[in-house]
């Protein structure tokens, strides 16, 4: 009971990294371990693992709310309610505070959807493992409204992972008394992203709206997060010393970053000229041409519009990060440094954002060509002797 960090921190070569204490270094998220119930026959408590945030701090917080919740159900011997459904209980977690906090909270919405459409009335207490594993492969054969493909397995585990997070919420509350999304299998998610080539990167960039061109530019030469951007305001940049200072509030792994943009003449011609346009009382950094906001779901539409009319593939606003994340690698830039600057919390993740592309690829094939014609040039003399 407490917490931890699960995963083993590695070096570049996927190594696990040790420490003075001659144990392998931890990373990544810190999981909370804590008691949510009793067994009725034994008398002692059950323990749940979840992970609870990347800040250490707040992961200690919630452990102890996680804690007080349990000792409160069990003074006030809160009793289950079996005719909740499932759609009821969807409802309450999504109104959760600690849900709608989430980056994801509105596709979070979209998600329920299709789980209140399977489950619906269903009594929340009486859904399975089973009825959830059948979901999961009913989900593979049907098509997406919005794409008119079948679903993917990423995203039929994150309708399940949001069912069980919710499931999790009402054990809390004492609603529910055990969770049928735990423990589910996963299906393999195949990385999403792609590497935009810099000469499609510009092509596209011709093709966007004046206003927007600054918002992407930043993305494609920071790697900083759609919301990062669209939410930035003008003090957290430093123009005369040429940095962006991002704070916890501001990241999705609530960690400080900082982001340099004078060497790039580009980058910071983004900034000055931003701030040249800039309105009286205005705070965001990038807006639209009346000083409003520039809406997430629309920057992400016109992106794609404008891959469209560069008569290139049709990428995401997110893969300006993977590309990024993959310039950086191939300037030989270190990757702790690029962690640093993208805010990647272990070396899994930094792997899943760096590409090979045809010039590295090509690359490494030339130097293991020239390492073999060596061996076979040394080889041959060898036996000539």
């Amino acid at each position: 009971m407490g917490i931890f960090q699960r995963y083993i921190k590695k070096d570049i070569r996927g190594n696990p990294i040790i420490g003075k204490n001659g144990k392998p270094k931890r990373e990544g998220p810190w999981f909370v371990q804590y008691p949510h119930a009793r067994d009725p026959e034994t008398g002692k408590n059950k323990y749940r693992t979840e992970k609870a945030s990347f800040s250490k701090k707040k992961a200690e917080k919630i452990f102890r709310a996680k804690v007080d919740a349990f000792q409160e159900m069990e003074q006030l011997g809160v009793q289950v309610n079996p005719e909740l459904t499932f759609s009821k209980l969807m409802d309450w977690g999504l109104s959760q505070d600690v849900m709608k906090a989430k980056a994801s909270a509105s596709d979070d919405f979209a998600r329920a959807v299709h789980l209140k459409r399977e489950f619906g009335n269903r009594k929340a207490a009486q859904i399975t493992p089973l009825t959830v594993d059948n979901f999961r492969i009913k989900m593979k054969k049907t098509n997406s409204e919005r794409t008119d493909k079948p679903f993917s397995g990423t995203t039929i585990n994150k309708m399940v992972s949001l069912a069980r997070r919710v499931y999790y919420l009402g054990m809390d509350a004492g609603m529910v008394k055990s969770n049928p999304f735990a423990r589910r299998g996963t299906f393999k998610e195949e990385p999403k992203g792609h590497y935009i080539p810099d000469q499609e990167f510009w092509n596209i960039y011709k093709h966007l709206p004046d206003y927007l061109k600054p918002v992407i530019l930043v993305a494609y030469l920071t790697g900083m997060r759609r919301g990062e951007i669209l939410e930035l305001e003008w003090d957290r940049v430093n123009l005369f010393k040429g940095y962006v200072d991002l704070t916890p509030d501001d990241t999705k792994t609530e960690e400080p970053r900082r982001i340099y943009f004078n060497s790039i003449s580009e980058l910071k011609d983004a900034f000055v000229q931003a701030h040249q346009k800039k309105k009286a009382g205005q705070k965001l950094v990038f807006t639209k041409p009346d000083g409003s906001p520039v809406p997430r779901w629309y920057i992400q539409r016109l992106f794609k519009k404008a891959c469209l009319e560069a008569n290139v593939f049709p990428y995401r606003l997110h893969d300006l990060r993977h590309t990024f994340n993959t310039n950086m690698t191939k300037a030989g830039v270190d990757q702790v440094v690029i962690m640093k600057l993208t805010g990647h919390k272990t070396y899994e993740m930094f792997s899943r954002y760096s590409h090979l592309d045809q010039e590295q690829g090509e690359s490494a094939m030339e130097k293991l060509n020239g390492l073999l014609s060596q061996k076979n040039g040394d080889a041959q003399q060898v036996g000539s002797k």
